[in-house]
């Protein structure tokens, strides 16, 4: 025989007892601040007064903001691209290549913090990109290569020789940064600075799916067996392609077919001595006879620094600096 089954308890309630139902968390949604909204991070109870929108790129939205101590800075709101999670992990992440990286020519971070399920990075606010000048009408942007370059390359070898690739580097991501005088004194310093650190990479991670801009990708992304493999090296060869378009004075766009014909060293090799042999060897295809470092392509160029239009002469077109006030000092 079949064992009986087991006796059930009785039902005291003479009803069915009801299912559960699922506790639903609510959705997460990305809310892009307003203009004029003020805005305060739990992490260090500072407030933030948004501003207008500067820029937009792939993954954020940059506007300008103030604080509580009346700073000019700028703050950039990521895009809600994939999972909450993700996005999450992406600012986390930027952040602490921004915190950990401090270096003079690299934009300084002040906080990071999440707002409304979205997610705010704080930095200094620059001039602007130095991509502005290039085009403008009777402008010689060849008198910035040595400054621009002395800066950039500056904060370029503090992140190789930390094992960051920055990967991204162009006219939109370095930028004119101005120091201003406390005393409000006619003496602000104009300097440079390397910026979005976004898509930065530790050199075990560098690959081709973190090289976005068509008509900025070197050689070996597209051919690394012919052209070696994808390293630090790729910023040497940014770097090369921007201060080509400062010595020319103009935007450059090359296709694949351009570059994997040599197209931009070709360019470079077209320019005066000496500035023609330090950028032909930093644009070169195979990046096992590309200039090896930051360091290598400053002394290159350094052996030009003599034929530079003086910096003095130069008008970038920046706000102009406060009168100063009646002093006794």
């Amino acid at each position: 025989m079949s064992a009986s089954p087991s006796p059930q308890p009785p039902n005291l309630t003479g009803v069915n007892a009801p299912v559960p139902i699922p506790v639903q968390m609510p959705l997460k949604i990305c809310i892009q601040p307003t203009a004029g909204e003020v805005i305060t991070s739990l992490r260090t109870g500072v407030s933030y007064t948004i501003g207008a929108k500067l820029g937009e790129g792939h993954f954020g939205i940059v506007y300008a903001c103030t604080d509580g101590w009346e700073n000019e800075l700028a703050v950039k709101v990521l895009k809600p691209i994939g999972s909450y999670e993700k996005v999450k992990a992406s600012a986390e992440a930027e952040f602490l290549k921004l915190l950990a990286f401090r270096h003079p020519n690299i934009t300084y971070i002040f906080d990071a913090f999440e707002f409304r399920d979205t997610f705010y990075i704080i930095t200094e606010r620059c001039a602007g990109p130095v991509g502005t000048v290039l085009g403008l009408p009777n402008f010689n942007a060849a008198a910035l290569v040595m400054p621009i370059a002395r800066c950039l390359l500056q904060g370029l070898h503090f992140l190789h020789t930390n094992g960051i690739v920055h990967q991204d580097i162009h006219a939109g991501n370095v930028f004119a940064s101005v120091v201003k005088d406390e005393l409000q004194r006619p003496s602000d310093t104009l300097h440079f600075k390397l910026g979005d650190l976004g898509i930065a990479k530790l050199l075990s991670e560098v690959g081709v799916h973190n090289t976005r801009a068509l008509w900025m990708q070197p050689p070996e992304f597209h051919n690394p067996v012919e052209f070696g493999p994808m390293d630090h090296r790729i910023d040497i060869y940014h770097v090369g392609l921007l201060l080509l378009q400062l010595a020319l004075s103009r935007p450059l766009v090359f296709t694949e077919a351009d570059i994997l014909a040599g197209k931009p060293r070709e360019a470079a090799l077209a320019l005066p001595p000496p500035l023609n042999f330090a950028l032909e060897k930093a644009l070169r295809r195979h990046a096992a006879v590309r200039t090896p470092s930051a360091m290598e392509l400053w002394r290159d160029l350094h052996s030009m620094a003599g034929t530079a239009q003086p910096t003095a002469a130069l008008n970038l077109n920046l706000p102009p600096p406060s009168p100063p006030p009646p002093s006794n000092l």
